[in-house]
């Protein structure tokens, strides 16, 4: 018998920690650190798992690497643990869930997609909230663009604002209104 006919295979998601997210070939590989498979060594480079990946040739897809220490779900491709995927991510604890994402209506919750940096694009559940791109979290002191059903605000976070609603283009709340002809 070989070697590889006597390995233990893995089977299922098993909880892991980033180790290393510095992928040399760029394709959105991790290390992770897995206790119950393989203590405190950590894996191979995981590929990850993702909903949608260019063809060959073809530059498309969804691209995220989760930063270092973030807790993730790994599973491993046959049940080889030489061969490890990193299918998503999990929150540790609620401090750990982007605060955007808790500020909706648990009816129509937000969908909020949210850098390490706090960079932020919000997708309310609520349609007149709409949607908002911002650097930082989205609050007043932080520049952003707000589409809505009412209209497009663009703030720089310092009071410069224009909006747009119903076909007027209102600068710096006022300084200059331009309207339909």
């Amino acid at each position: 018998m070989t070697g590889k006919a006597n390995k233990k295979q893995f089977y299922g998601k098993y909880r892991g920690t980033v180790f290393n997210n510095l992928d040399p070939e760029l394709k959105g590989r991790i290390q992770a650190i897995v206790p119950d498979v393989l203590g405190v060594v950590p894996t191979t480079w995981a590929t990850p798992c993702v909903p949608i990946s260019g063809n060959p040739g073809l530059q498309s897809g969804i691209f995220v690497i989760p930063p270092l220490e973030a807790s993730v779900w790994m599973e491993f491709e046959h049940g080889d643990p030489d061969y490890p995927i990193w299918a998503g991510c999990f929150w540790g604890s609620p401090a750990e869930v982007p605060i955007p994402a808790l500020m909706g209506d648990p009816a129509m919750p937000n969908i909020v997609l949210q850098t390490v940096g706090q960079n932020t694009i919000l997708m309310s559940g609520d349609p007149v909230t709409g949607i908002i791109l911002s650097c930082g979290l989205p609050v007043q002191t932080m520049p952003s663009i707000t589409i809505s059903q009412t209209g497009i605000i663009i703030s720089d976070g310092k009071g410069g604002m224009i909006t747009v609603t119903g076909g007027t283009v209102n600068v710096n709340l006022g300084a200059l209104v331009v309207t339909p002809a």
